[in-house]
């Protein structure tokens, strides 16, 4: 099923739309006689016509339930998606985590036809039937995407521009919720968030950089209140929040790796500074660079405190 926003293709998945109208259709005054007419086409014994059929009635009913129209008004809030993109397909999410929009680019093949941009736009069927909930998840997924296309924004598909020792997976949290941040505040100043949406990222804030102390809510307000950033402003932050804001850092941070071990952890030794020095020396045989001002974790800690115990009993004996 494809509809048309301008020149500008939105294409739906046949099982989405299938199983959207199902959804919609609960408790409707028509379901009676809507689902009467269904059943009837299970009795077409070509299959592929009946698939056909199928595919029609479901279709037919989710125009007449304008179950697209949020899709369709969410794209023209945003002019430079449907210039910049030759799509949009809409298919099925099988969750809610699952459901978001994705920017893939096929290569232009030579010539001035330059790169193809298609959309991919994943929903529940459920979504659909949340009006406010469905606006506010596609002005939130297709400013994602605009930011993308915008090259002032300079997007990257890696994190490489900055690269950094923190495991991949905190980087991108990090940069998930920062940029998540800056998105809403944009679209709160438009008028389009929903309520209550600068407390709940800012908790998601606090949460990722439980580092930055009384000094949390200054760095929060530098990104939801940003009317210009850049993915380079984002990922500079993602690595070094201490640095961007002048802090002074002792230790690694909750998240990420142990210096020793190098496994990414929230569980660091509280007072690294205060351990024995048979423990000390036992962790410097091994990491001669090593410093207590640069921590460790506590399972580490553990480890060579048993290890210096058993030394000690060994010279005992």
């Amino acid at each position: 099923m494809a509809e048309r926003q301008g020149e500008f293709p939105i294409e739906y998945e046949p099982q989405l739309v299938e199983e959207a109208v199902l959804v919609a259709m609960r408790g409707r005054p028509e379901e009676a006689d809507f689902r009467a007419h269904r059943d009837t086409l299970y009795l077409i014994g070509d299959a592929e016509e009946r698939e056909m059929r199928f595919r029609v009635f479901h279709t037919t009913w989710f125009e007449r339930l304008r179950l697209g129209e949020a899709i369709t008004e969410a794209v023209r809030e945003q002019p430079s998606i449907a210039a910049q993109t030759t799509r949009c397909l809409v298919a099925l999410a099988p969750s809610r985590r699952d459901e978001g929009a994705e920017l893939f680019v096929a290569g232009g093949g030579g010539g001035s036809a330059g790169p193809r941009r298609t959309i991919v736009l994943r929903v529940r069927p459920e979504t659909f039937t949340e009006p406010e909930r469905f606006k506010a998840f596609l002005r939130h997924e297709l400013c994602h995407l605009a930011d993308m296309l915008d090259p002032r924004f300079g997007y990257a598909p890696g994190l490489v521009p900055l690269a950094s020792p923190l495991p991949d997976p905190l980087l991108r949290e990090r940069y998930r919720v920062l940029w998540d941040a800056a998105i809403d505040g944009r679209l709160q100043r438009l008028g389009w968030a929903p309520t209550g949406v600068r407390a709940e990222r800012l908790r998601e804030f606090v949460a990722t950089f439980p580092m930055l102390g009384d000094r949390t809510e200054e760095a929060f307000e530098r990104f939801f209140g940003a009317t210009a950033l850049t993915h380079a402003d984002l990922v500079r932050f993602a690595v070094a929040p201490d640095r961007s804001l002048g802090l002074a850092r002792s230790g690694p941070w909750p998240g990420e790796p142990c210096p020793l071990c190098g496994l990414p952890t929230h569980a660091f030794e509280p007072d690294p500074e205060r351990l024995p020095r048979a423990v000390q020396e036992r962790i410097r045989r091994r990491f001669p660079k090593w410093r207590p001002a640069e921590g460790l974790c506590r399972q580490c800690a553990d480890l060579y405190r048993a290890a210096a115990g058993a030394g000690t009993q060994e010279a005992v004996q």
